[in-house]
């Protein structure tokens, strides 16, 4: 089998070590004792985990340096990503505006190509306009930048703009997703209803936790990002409503291991709470639904200036809405038609930013796996999950970047990691462990 020149293991195992770590989500420890336990039938001797670490490390260096061709449709999606400590990765994906056009416009994560990944310490308008710029310098001025306009981002795509004037139009849009999540919140925060709904929710999930009727708890409700995830609390709402109209109590009887006698006002101690809000739920669904048809529309269409029509015939066919029904959908169509309207006349541009938003997803879950959630050399693995990892990309990669490359990169990007800190300081207490194993993806 064919090595990389002065590497002994073959670029089949390579891969594999590498798919495992990016693609299972296996650590490096667990992917080196996967090949231990292979041993003398994928090699004689399986690699170790730091040099499985390493090898990922070149890797994503090589691809994040690697040279792109220079266009003139790329599509910028631009997002900044915080975990613990005081690091922040600011990330611009690209896309070709003919890619999507011939693939549809929800591209997955081998339709993008990492543009740029950059460890901040601080970051401003200032700072995410300058990257932009160099970005553009090396591929090419993008026709349109997606973001979840998240305040530093935005500051800096405008900045951008300006200064690009002189290029045409760049234009910039919202991710419909978190655009749509904004307009849900403007409407349901305020509404003291709403708030004690919620509040209600959290009480009989707390109630039900540890009970026989677990099965009927509502779902977490997340701290960040939550008028992004209703549409599961909806649903169980709608659910529960359905199970007190009645008819079930024989069912649910037996699950709960009780009696029919004692099901009745059991259900209705946790969960009768719920009928008082059944004309509250039905508008609240109406609003989630509203959103739901809007992304899907343009999702799987494209972002034009007839969106917002398409998605006015998708809500037709029913009864008519009144009150916050019908102003919420008058705030939806104006959103997308505003949006929309910066779209060029007979084109459609990308509406969405999710496959950034799952990619980091991606990351966050490998990164879960490391002693300290701060971002630290792992952040390396990001190229890779954008990037089949052909044998020959995986030669020249591991032909082409040291580890001295990987080394200087970190020092001058990252820093030393929080497990390196810490060993320090324990060196200088007189801390006897000072060795410590690689951390995982």
């Amino acid at each position: 089998m064919t090595c990389a020149k002065g590497h002994v293991y073959p670029l089949l195992l390579v891969r594999l070590a590498l798919t495992w770590a990016c693609e299972a989500h296996t650590s490096y420890r667990g992917v080196a004792l996967i090949f231990a336990s292979l041993r003398g039938v994928v090699a004689a001797i399986g690699p170790c985990a730091e040099t499985i670490r390493l090898w990922l490390l070149r890797v994503g260096l090589f691809l994040l340096r690697r040279a792109l061709p220079r266009r003139s449709d790329w599509v910028f999606l631009v997002d900044l990503t915080i975990q613990l400590g005081t690091h922040k990765c600011l990330v611009i994906l690209g896309v070709p505006l003919s890619q999507l056009r011939r693939h549809g416009y929800s591209p997955d994560h081998h339709d993008v190509q990492v543009l740029s990944l950059q460890v901040l310490t601080r970051c401003t308008g200032g700072t995410v306009s300058g990257h932009l710029s160099t970005v553009s310098k090396r591929v090419g001025v993008p026709v349109q930048i997606v973001s979840d306009h998240g305040g530093d981002v935005w500051a800096g795509i405008r900045l951008f703009q300006r200064k690009n004037r002189h290029h045409g139009q760049i234009v910039e849009t919202w991710d419909i997703t978190h655009g749509l999540a904004l307009l849900l919140k403007n409407q349901l925060e305020p509404d003291p209803r709403w708030a004690s709904f919620v509040q209600a929710c959290q009480s009989t999930r707390q109630q039900l936790q540890q009970t026989a009727g677990s099965f009927l708890r509502p779902p977490a409700w997340r701290t960040k990002a939550r008028f992004l995830n209703l549409e599961n609390h909806l649903r169980w709402a709608n659910e529960m409503l359905v199970v007190l109209g009645g008819g079930v109590e024989g069912t649910l009887a037996k699950q709960l291991g009780r009696s029919e006698a004692e099901t009745e006002p059991w259900l209705d101690e946790k969960l009768g709470w719920l009928r008082g809000y059944a004309g509250e739920v039905r508008v609240w669904s109406y609003l989630q639904r509203v959103v739901k048809e809007a992304e899907a529309e343009i999702k799987r269409a494209g972002l034009s200036r007839t969106s917002w029509r398409k998605i006015q015939r998708r809500l037709t066919g029913e009864s008519r809405p009144t009150g916050k029904e019908r102003e919420f959908r008058r705030q939806v169509l104006a959103f997308v038609q505003k949006e929309g309207a910066k779209v060029p006349l007979r084109q459609r541009y990308l509406g969405s930013s999710d496959v950034l938003e799952s990619l980091f997803g991606k990351y966050k879950d490998l990164a879960d796996q490391a002693p300290s959630r701060e971002i630290t050399a792992n952040v390396l693995t990001i190229p890779l999950l954008v990037t089949p990892l052909t044998p020959e990309l995986l030669r020249q990669a591991l032909e082409t970047v040291r580890e001295q490359d990987v080394e200087q990169w970190l020092e001058e990007h990252v820093g030393p990691s929080p497990q390196r800190k810490k060993r320090v300081v324990l060196a200088a207490a007189g801390g006897s462990n000072t060795k410590g194993d690689p951390e995982p993806a």
